[in-house]
């Protein structure tokens, strides 16, 4: 089995199965894809092994089973069952597979006298998975809990300090308190609306929504005098997305207002629709940092002191609602960052 030495599983290398040369004639192909098969059983991203020739699935593990019948996929198209779109992201296709993003890798090998692709789906690392996102909101409304009863005993405490003193250096410390317990609440009350986002995708409530439709509701909310910064290109032949038009809102006005919020005065604001499945924001700025860009869509990563670091993250929750996703697809290349928005 030395054509096999060359390719890597997470579980074991295929040389280690060497070995059963000693009790199986060479060349015995189908004794090779059961060694395949069982390597890639308890990997635990989706996995398909696709015959290099004719695209058909031969076998795929159990995180693939997940998603889709089993007995319906073998043998069938892999581009029946996975739509890459290869214009997001550089050199790595995404797709949309079982309500999750992926980033997609093919890597060929020969068994026997067969050459086959082994086709991977893997989470994005620095885009959190719908798992990741309810623990974190589950870890937002035990701090909500916890912080709550104090700051209204706080509050109280010193409503009746103030009733009952007339020292006017006493009231005045009083209400240096009270302001900084009104910005405790504030922040408890943006992690609370944080909370009841819903994030499950709804396929119900898709419908057409156009880009220049979309953008000019949008700029309402945006303050006047910087929506002259807000510019749409679209190409010749646009078509529709297929979102929820309320979340795909919210999505772009995040985006949108981040992008103004981080260029240099005056600078433009692009949006540009790349296809019916794709919606770049882009401006001009210096790179993120490796240290932020590693985490940006995690709640509390931000890097102005007076912000809570939950924009993104909730622009990924209104995403997931029509099945999107978010990538930051520029890095300070030619002066731009850009993030765009992925439809299923």
């Amino acid at each position: 089995m030395k054509q096999l030495q060359s390719i890597q599983f997470d579980m074991k290398p295929i040389n280690e199965f060497d070995q059963i040369d000693s009790y199986y004639s060479a060349g015995s192909d189908l004794i090779y894809m059961d060694v395949i098969t069982t390597l890639i059983e308890d990997i635990s991203y989706p996995v398909f092994i696709v015959k290099n020739g004719s695209r058909r699935v031969y076998t795929l593990n159990e995180a693939a089973r997940e998603g889709i019948d089993a007995s319906m996929a073998i043998d069938k198209k892999i581009d029946d069952i996975l739509y890459p779109n290869e214009r997001v992201l550089q050199n790595q296709p995404t797709v949309f597979f079982n309500n999750q993003w992926y980033l997609m890798t093919t890597d060929s090998f020969t068994a026997g006298s067969d050459v086959y692709d082994k086709v991977e789906l893997k989470a994005h690392a620095s885009v959190p998975d719908a798992t990741t996102l309810d623990r974190w909101k589950h870890m937002i409304a035990v701090m909500l809990h916890r912080f709550r009863s104090p700051l209204t005993g706080i509050s109280g405490y010193l409503d009746l300090l103030m009733d009952e003193t007339s020292d006017k250096h006493t009231i005045q410390r009083a209400l240096k308190v009270d302001e900084g317990v009104n910005h405790l609440t504030n922040i408890m009350d943006e992690l609370e609306y944080f909370y009841h986002i819903p994030s499950k995708f709804d396929l119900s409530k898709l419908e057409p929504v156009e880009l220049t439709t979309l953008i000019d509701r949008v700029k309402l909310d945006i303050p006047e005098e910087l929506r002259s910064r807000i510019q749409v290109l679209k190409p010749t032949e646009s078509q529709p997305f297929a979102a929820s038009k309320d979340s795909l809102e919210k999505v772009m006005w995040i985006l949108i207002s981040n992008a103004l919020a981080y260029s240099p005065e005056n600078s433009p604001v692009t949006i540009s629709q790349l296809s019916n499945k794709s919606i770049r924001v882009s401006n001009e700025g210096s790179p993120i940092s490796d240290e932020i860009r590693e985490h940006l869509f995690h709640p509390f990563v931000t890097s102005k002191a007076n912000n809570l670091g939950i924009g993104l993250t909730m622009a990924l929750l209104y995403a997931s609602q029509f099945g999107g996703t978010i990538f930051q697809t520029e890095n300070g290349e030619n002066g731009r960052i850009s993030f765009t928005i992925c439809f299923p």
